[in-house]
């Protein structure tokens, strides 16, 4: 299995929240601060997404659009309006209604993903804070489809709903968080630009097909054919931290996996995050994650 398949698996996509949402005329919709991953499509009409951080973008129907714990966001159509608060406006769709002859009808889909506690922070390691793909790119006619599946299962009540949703998530983000816009700031940095190097991707596909050898720079730069500083650089350039680093990130990964969803013997589960004894690996767990490895199981079961 692939580095990006290995944390899809470790990410376990599922709980989609999404809603259709109308809105006729002038309009703003306020959407308060979210640690997890909100996407949308604009179905019909154009809104403005302009975010509290300064980041702000157009979307033009057909787009789709992707935020990783995104700060207060305002979607603005036509002029504006006066701001309605996200779910007020799911408990009272008048509240984007109008009156008037002919008002422009904006049409969007809005919802967000959820991922298994343990492991969640890994969102942050495979995507941009934005990824915005064009209604145009061959791409988006791929995730419209998903997303029409998506709301036909929402709806129904056929056998196996819930496995097919769950599925059906999956592919949606998987499609969404590998799209990169060679427009788009920082997309040359990041696990999926490091995966589609040959050299770096080879070296992460060996830091994770074997993540208890002990490994060293200098091992992994002789087996991609690079020399040290060289791999180094280019490492630490296009993944944001050092090959040692990465490696020892992805150790506890593993561990905190195992943790949360085997019952395996402490000493294996040290074994895989690369440490000799439990003890030593209680003492990086807790530097690690400020918890020791008893404390940190009984945090996600409570």
């Amino acid at each position: 299995m692939d580095p990006f398949s290995q944390i899809i698996a470790l990410l376990k996509p599922q709980a989609v929240f999404w809603r259709m949402v109308e809105a006729h005329g002038d309009w703003t919709i306020r959407f308060m601060p979210s640690d997890v991953v909100v996407f949308g499509q604009m179905i019909e009409g154009a809104g403005r997404v302009e975010r509290d951080d300064g980041d702000g973008l157009d979307l033009m129907e057909g787009d789709f659009l992707l935020m990783a714990a995104p700060p207060p966001w305002t979607m603005t159509g036509g002029s504006g309006g006066g701001p309605v608060d996200f779910k007020a406006a799911i408990a009272d769709p008048g509240l984007l209604s109008s009156d008037r002859p002919n008002a422009k009808i904006s049409r969007f889909i809005a919802g967000n993903f959820n991922f298994a506690p343990a492991n969640a922070e890994l969102v942050e390691r495979l995507m941009l804070p934005i990824v915005h793909v064009r209604g145009g790119d061959v791409l988006v006619s791929r995730l419209a489809a998903l997303l029409s599946a998506l709301g036909d299962e929402a709806v129904g009540d056929r056998p196996g709903r819930s496995l097919v949703l769950d599925r059906l998530l999956e592919i949606l983000l998987i499609e969404a968080l590998r799209y990169r816009s060679a427009a788009a700031g920082g997309a040359d940095r990041g696990l999926l630009a490091g995966l589609a190097d040959a050299k770096i991707g080879k070296a992460l596909r060996l830091m994770h097909d074997d993540a208890q050898r002990p490994w060293t720079v200098a091992a992994l730069a002789s087996a991609i054919g690079m020399s040290r500083s060289a791999f180094a650089a280019r490492f630490t350039h296009m993944i944001g931290v050092p090959p040692i680093d990465y490696l020892a990130n992805w150790r506890m990964t593993l561990a905190k996996e195992a943790l949360a969803s085997s019952t395996l013997p402490m000493v294996e589960i040290a074994e895989m995050a690369g440490y000799q004894s439990v003890s030593a690996f209680s003492t990086g767990f807790k530097r690690a994650t400020g918890l020791s490895p008893k404390f940190y199981a009984q945090s996600l079961a409570t």
